[in-house]
């Protein structure tokens, strides 16, 4: 009888400890705390793990980090931290450890929470891991900001808006419940979803157009459709004045990606208004091949806030433009970025 006693209650513990009970994060998006002895904080590898989680985001008119980090020793990692969204441990040791090393979880002390720890026997080992891996452990961070977004658009979206988009391009989405307006341009087959605010906006493209051949997915050839279509479908608010691409002081990137295992085409960039206007902010795109209709479909998020923080507004629009899914993408397509 003890012993059936004893394993249920392991089974019952095992349950809490997976995240069946396991209370909620703490923290706003896109913060981090880096759990590390505090010896560490201003060596060499100190600097460059917290130079690489706070270093610029790119593609921003303003200087925003890619993390708003904190940090703490591993004394003071107590249980009122251990619910933080993000966490970076960090663990120096020549005696436990030959070689560094990451290891990524999930749900550790909270949900849904993400936890890296890196493991280094000395803090050159270290240096070495930042420099040779410290963009996967960026995009784990990123990725996992963005997973949560999407999960909440999962729950809640304008499905009337959502239903307009697959009518009109046979794509899925999720549109976030703050975009409501819409204005839509046959002539070109575009559309535009706006929140129509004022102060904060969030903003959606959708166009496509015929696939003929690769050259069309160069960046010289992607940007210069977007200012076409933006030129025509999103006028500025004085006569005469339209929306365009920002590439004076700071030129857009590509990115080939894989979305769904195909391939994509992902350019940061900004965007402002032509003609007596000071209006402007970043943008995202993706741009893919529907191959069943032989088309090419580029959706697009871009965000207008002045005078505010834009790095989470825009990160939401890049989490929206991973929910897409189109009936079927080209196999076969490798674009190597013009610049």
């Amino acid at each position: 009888l003890l012993t059936i006693i004893s394993a249920i209650t392991l089974v019952l513990l095992s349950g809490c400890e997976k995240g069946r009970f396991l209370s909620s994060i703490n923290g706003a998006p896109y913060e981090l705390l880096v759990v590390a002895d505090k010896s560490m904080w201003n060596t060499a590898s100190g600097k460059a793990l917290f130079g690489l989680l706070e270093k610029d985001r790119p593609s921003m008119p303003e200087k925003e980090p890619y993390f708003s980090t904190s940090r703490c020793d591993h004394a003071d990692f107590t249980s009122m931290l251990k619910p933080t969204r993000n966490i970076l441990i960090v663990d120096i040791n020549a005696k436990k450890y030959k070689h560094n090393d990451i290891a990524f979880s999930k749900n550790r002390w909270a949900k849904p929470q993400s936890v890296a720890k890196i493991v280094a026997p000395t803090q050159d080992s270290l240096l070495s891991l930042i420099e040779t891996r410290g963009q996967e452990i960026l995009d784990y961070f990123v990725q996992a900001e963005l997973d949560r977004e999407k999960e909440f658009l999962y729950k809640q979206s304008n499905a009337q808006l959502e239903n307009m988009v697959y009518e009109m391009y046979n794509i899925q989405i999720k549109v976030p419940t703050e975009i409501t307006q819409y204005k839509k341009d046959p002539a070109i087959n575009a559309l535009w979803l706006s929140s129509g605010a004022n102060d904060t906006r969030t903003d959606l493209i959708i166009y496509s157009y015929p696939y003929t051949n690769k050259a069309q997915l160069s960046l010289d050839s992607l940007m210069a459709k977007r200012d076409t279509v933006c030129r025509r479908l999103i006028p500025g608010p004085v006569d005469g004045s339209y929306m365009g691409t920002e590439t004076k002081y700071d030129f857009p990137v590509r990115r080939d990606i894989n979305k769904n295992g195909k391939y994509c085409a992902q350019i940061t960039g900004l965007w402002r208004v032509f003609g007596k206007s000071m209006m402007g902010g970043p943008y995202i795109s993706h741009t893919s091949i529907d191959q069943l209709h032989q088309q090419i479909v580029t959706v697009e998020g871009f965000v207008y806030a002045p005078q505010k923080n834009k790095r989470n507004l825009i990160r939401k629009m890049e989490a929206v433009l991973q929910t897409v899914q189109l009936p079927s993408f080209a196999d076969d397509v490798t674009v190597t970025a013009s610049k």
